[in-house]
């Protein structure tokens, strides 16, 4: 089983996407943020195999989120 988060600002995206997951017997959604920063603030503290993530959003970009991590 691979633990995801969901990055986007939108919040039907994040809906849609989990909703997906759900119907996907191998991914366990353990986090949904509506910004790259409570993201980050997450990841610090815990662990995610896979990241379904939102390129463009206000502030701070998919890619800006991507150069943060510590272990992309």
């Amino acid at each position: 089983m691979l633990n995801c988060i969901i990055v986007d600002d939108e919040i039907a995206a994040r809906v849609i996407v989990s909703h997906l997951c759900g119907l996907e017997g191998g991914l366990n959604v353990i986090g949904e943020f509506p910004d790259a920063l409570q993201a980050i603030k997450f990841l610090n503290k815990n662990e995610a195999d896979l990241i379904f993530l939102d390129i463009h959003m206000p502030d701070f970009t998919g890619f800006d989120f991507i150069e943060t991590l510590k272990n992309p």
